[in-house]
């Protein structure tokens, strides 16, 4: 099976234009997309106006003969969820945020939170585990979420807000708990590992998740597929696709005006030539 991987599509609606040409090119049998979905650049309450023409891409997407796998990102707005369940259900894609879907023999899971970070719209944050959570020291602006009118709404307090949804190893586990083989399983993380320069700012600060790192090293699944920090290839010397153990993690966000996108072979429970479309071939081990 070809499989192409990215993140982070939501700069602009040409980034999905520029996707489904690139399915039509390759012609992937699955394509899997880690969050940051909906295009931002007119603001997140007006990415509602975008699902129409998200369902006109990913049926073309789905005409070309490949399956979409995908969960949101953090600066997806929360509002559209019950749109991309619907298009799970309509069967335009399958939406694994928190969930596990078995597609073409591999069991596909999805985790779209994030640890906190300075940016104002909180939604998709979460602690990185039951304990104290951690806060980011910067804060561009008030803590906010949005309501169920599509009109931004203040957290008055963001540690109570924190403390009261599951951490994102919480989240983890209880999507883990569902699959039937670890082995087999791919993994659409959002938010990078700490320790495998996925998570380097182009501020040279570094953002990744313990929680995510950990869970990885301990349940070994076949495949783990990350964005959030664009910029991170750029900035590490092209570092794109690093093992934890057995694990295979990709870092597959957009960085450029042209798509950024990891294509590779999936065959008896191996991963096979993985390529970056902007860094080339994997050269690890």
């Amino acid at each position: 099976m070809k499989c192409m991987a990215l993140a982070d599509i939501h700069q602009s609606e040409m980034h999905w234009h520029l996707l489904a040409e690139a399915v039509w090119d390759k012609k992937p049998d699955l394509v899997a997309i880690a969050g940051d979905l909906l295009p931002k650049y007119e603001g997140i309450l007006a990415q509602l106006s975008f699902l129409p023409a998200l369902r006109g891409y990913t049926s073309t997407i789905r005409e070309a003969g490949a399956d979409l796998v995908l969960i949101p990102g953090n600066d997806d707005n929360q509002l559209a969820v019950p749109e991309l369940e619907k298009g799970d259900q309509a069967g335009l894609w399958h939406y694994v945020s928190d969930r596990v879907k078995e597609v073409r023999g591999y069991q596909f899971c999805g985790c779209p939170w994030i640890n906190d970070y300075p940016f104002a719209y909180k939604y998709w944050v979460a602690a990185e585990s039951s304990e104290r959570p951690a806060i980011a020291p910067v804060q561009l602006g008030p803590p906010a979420t949005i309501n169920s009118n599509n009109e931004i709404e203040m957290i008055p307090d963001l540690e109570a807000y924190l403390k009261s949804k599951p951490s994102i190893r919480e989240s983890l586990e209880r999507t883990a708990v569902r699959v039937k083989s670890m082995a087999h399983s791919i993994w659409l993380i959002h938010c990078p590992p700490v320790g495998l320069d996925f998570d380097l700012c182009g501020s040279g600060e570094r953002v990744g998740s313990t929680a995510v790192y950990n869970f990885l090293a301990e349940k070994q699944p076949l495949l783990s597929i990350h964005g959030h920090i664009h910029e991170a290839p750029a900035v590490n010397g092209g570092i794109w696709a690093k093992k934890i153990g057995r694990t295979l993690c990709l870092q597959a966000g957009q960085s450029f005006n042209e798509l950024n996108y990891v294509t590779f072979g999936l065959k008896n429970g191996e991963i096979e030539n993985p390529v970056h479309s902007i860094y080339g071939s994997y050269r690890g081990t």
